[in-house]
């Protein structure tokens, strides 16, 4: 699980909630009201109930598009049981409390790329699942299709290519110089942000 999990208060505004994903570029924000978790909104919230319905930003509270009741696990369940949690209310973050408390965040995509959870998920049956959620399961259920995932730097005719893996001229050693890259910068951007936080609390 990702252990720093940004949240918003009730009372914040959509655009506020919009200005706190995009400045650390998540996915979604956990809403908390008096430090305990009482909802979510992800990007498809800010499309749904925001954007596609022509509302202000700045007009409209957290508490009035946020998904509840929030839907959990505790951080000693096991993998396979996550990923079954969030195939029944068809979602794909799962917020991780213990006794009451935030402690973390997983999606369904790193649930699925964990040892031994396609084993647990095999033959599940996926009457109800959302297609969305189908299509993110299908691609590490097969493994040709996790080949094919897209490349951001292999274009030909003006469309982005899937992975060729080591026949690609990218591929260095036993992975993607591209994702080997991109993990650093990551791990080099976190280490940024203790570092203001350092900076702030001296």
């Amino acid at each position: 699980m990702v252990e720093k999990v940004r949240t918003a208060e009730l009372g914040d505004s959509a655009r506020d909630v919009a200005m706190l994903m995009n400045k650390y570029q998540i996915g979604c924000a956990i809403i908390v009201d008096d430090g305990k978790s009482v909802g979510i909104i992800t990007e498809r919230d800010m499309l749904k109930r925001v954007i596609c319905k022509g509302i202000t930003p700045e007009k409209v509270k957290a508490a009035d598009i946020m998904t509840k009741p929030l839907v959990n696990a505790p951080s000693n369940m096991q993998a396979g049981d996550a990923a079954k949690i969030m195939l029944k209310w068809n979602i794909k973050k799962l917020p991780i409390v213990d006794d009451g408390r935030l402690v973390g965040l997983v999606t369904l995509t790193d649930l699925l790329r964990s040892e031994g959870v396609i084993e647990t998920l095999n033959g599940c049956a996926l009457n109800g699942v959302s297609k969305h959620l189908k299509k993110t399961i299908s691609i590490y259920f097969d493994d040709s299709k996790q080949h094919m995932r897209k490349c951001p730097l292999m274009f030909k005719d003006g469309y982005s290519m899937g992975c060729s893996l080591k026949k690609c001229m990218w591929w260095t050693g036993d992975e993607c110089a591209v994702t080997k890259l991109s993990r650093q910068v990551e791990l080099e951007h976190i280490d940024e942000e203790e570092d203001e936080v350092s900076c702030i609390t001296e």
